[in-house]
């Protein structure tokens, strides 16, 4: 058994692969400590992976960490000594620090789990990217990989060619402190969102935004590709997260754009300088799309290769992915259901198989979107109660509970969902989710800013069978993988009644999901055929701000805390008790 570890710098994970090169379990630490974006040492998740799978420490061969630390710790300090005396403050905070950072993974290791600290390896940041992204490919050689991030021990980005799992080689790459990633980040806290939580919110704003007005021109000058040298080039004086603990953006980027937004006053369409930051976050998703344009295009020059491996936080940016499908040499884009740095660890693990079967023939086999193993015994020993007391069972079985579940839907009602085994990534794909009938505007909307008090400007994604997703949306081939895990936007038809769909973003497009065979929102949605219902409307099972539910007990805190009456779970169909239905 091999053991996959991410953490210290953002989301942690533990994922464990088998001899066979099968991923069998995978947990992000957020899941079980529900601190949000959780990037502790990743002690409950390990601890997990051992107890759920009836495994001791003799039974690990090796465990991997994501990175190199030393190396990604210099290349910091580096960096900031070269713009003294202003980042004196990151670098005493940096070496205050230098034991709580990823460089302590080998004695957390002997702490937590003492033995495993002896089998301990190092990989690089980017080939756990690559590793992670190459596990959900079919083809496992003759492939491009591109990694864009925020920051990995030495590099922001990368192309490498995988020549098979044992040969990949690194072809390129972005030196730190230029960085895509930062980049977003930085205009992501200018507009008053939390760094690595509201980038996506700076997407989802970027739509109601002007490419031509002034401010989106402003931003998308920041960076540059230079055909030259192929590098990218930026002014960083517009820039601090390389020089401080606490700013991101510097005093000269409010002197270009104006005034930041203040983060503790909502943000609502229509209200005084909706517009002005609607245009920057434009003019900001321009600059990526662009860039990442020029980097797909010197991966293709570099490689000849036509099939990509995208990861790495910047590929979590599913508005970009569709003008990159056009782009002519692009025959097909993977994207892992989790490419940030939590899924780094399913990389890691495999780099850990692929060590120890360098002699060997290797079978790394393509993983599940719903790897992590539930131990269902223990849910309902926990919850028996619980739902005894202040829920009753609607349906107990699962065909009637699927049933009554889609007769509720037909209803107009909003369903809640923990079913089977949990996501691997950030995006709930019908097992930890929230649905919906897709088309009913009212119940979209209460689902959206009622439930989950998310702001009005983020739409949810439309499920569906791939038929029906080919009567209203303008599909590609090339990105048929990413839709199944919700990586890619893509345009309705033209004239289509799809424009109207509540789960339609204003510039005519949709995040969509293409539901897997046998899943619960594929089984649903066969349910639903006799109500003349065909997409749903699906989003996390969470409050926002909090981490998506794990557990059937999360499920039961989220119904506790809103206004969801309806619980589809494993042991039936649950309903609040007290509540009309």
């Amino acid at each position: 058994m091999f053991i996959g570890v991410s953490g210290y710098n953002h989301e942690s994970a533990a994922a464990l692969v088998d001899k066979n090169g099968v991923l069998i379990d995978y947990y992000r630490e957020e899941s079980l400590s529900r601190i949000k974006g959780d990037k502790s040492f990743p002690r409950r998740a390990i601890k997990k992976l051992l107890n759920s799978n009836n495994l001791k420490i003799k039974d690990i061969e090796r465990v991997a960490f994501y990175e190199r630390p030393l190396s990604a710790f210099l290349h910091t300090v580096k960096e900031a000594s070269l713009n003294m005396p202003r980042s004196l403050p990151l670098l005493a905070h940096q070496f205050r620090n230098f034991n709580r950072s990823s460089v302590s993974c080998y004695l957390d290791f002997a702490k937590e789990f003492k033995g495993l600290e002896t089998k301990l390896i190092y990989s690089d940041h980017h080939l756990s990217h690559s590793l992670t992204a190459l596990s959900y490919s079919n083809s496992k050689k003759d492939i491009c990989s591109v990694v864009i991030d925020g920051f990995g021990d030495r590099s922001t980005a990368s192309i490498s060619l995988v020549v098979d799992p044992t040969e990949i080689n690194e072809l390129w790459n972005c030196p730190y402190p230029i960085s895509l990633g930062l980049f977003y980040s930085s205009i992501t806290d200018y507009l008053g969102f939390s760094i690595n939580e509201g980038e996506y919110k700076v997407m989802g704003l970027s739509a109601f935004g002007d490419s031509n007005s002034e401010s989106a021109k402003l931003v998308s000058n920041l960076m540059k590709w230079d055909p030259n040298s192929n590098k990218l080039l930026s002014d960083m004086s517009y820039f601090d997260y390389h020089i401080s603990t606490s700013n991101s953006y510097s005093r000269k980027l409010e002197d270009l754009l104006g005034p930041a937004r203040n983060p503790f006053f909502p943000l609502v369409a229509g209200d005084k300088d909706f517009q002005r930051y609607a245009d920057i976050a434009r003019g900001a998703q321009d600059l990526i799309v662009n860039l990442l344009i020029k980097i797909f295009t010197h991966a293709h020059n570099l490689t000849s290769s036509k099939r990509f491996l995208f990861s790495g936080g910047v590929s979590l940016n599913s508005a970009s992915i569709d003008r990159l499908a056009q782009l002519p040499f692009v025959d097909e884009i993977i994207i892992p259901p989790s490419p940030g740095d939590s899924g780094c660890a399913i990389g890691a693990a495999f780099f850990c198989y692929i060590k120890s079967n360098l002699q060997n023939s290797l079978n790394i086999s393509k993983p599940s979107l719903f790897p992590s193993v539930i131990e269902k015994r223990n849910d309902k020993f926990l919850t028996e109660k619980i739902i005894n007391d202040h829920f009753d069972v609607l349906a107990d079985n699962e065909d009637d509970a699927f049933s009554k579940a889609a007769e509720l839907i037909g209803s107009g009602e909003i369903i809640g969902t923990i079913v089977s085994s949990s996501e691997t990534g950030p995006r709930a794909l019908g097992n930890r989710s929230l649905i919906c009938d897709g088309r009913n505007k009212d119940t979209v909307k209460k689902l959206n800013t009622v439930i989950k008090n998310r702001s009005s400007f983020r739409p949810t994604a439309p499920a569906m069978k791939y038929e029906i997703a080919k009567k209203y949306y303008q599909l590609r081939p090339e990105l048929y993988e990413c839709y199944k895990s919700m990586s890619a936007t893509c345009k309705c038809i033209d004239d289509n009644i799809s424009l109207e769909f509540p789960t339609t973003h204003v510039d005519g497009t949709a995040r969509i999901q293409i539901v897997e065979k046998n899943s619960c929102l594929e089984k649903l949605l066969s349910k639903l055929e006799k109500f003349n219902i065909e997409i749903l409307a699906n989003s996390s099972l969470n409050v926002s701000g909090d981490p998506t539910c794990f557990d059937l007990i999360d499920g039961l805190m989220v119904c506790a805390r809103t206004s969801l009456v309806y619980l589809l779970t494993d042991f039936g169909l649950l309903a609040k008790k007290n509540s009309i239905y």
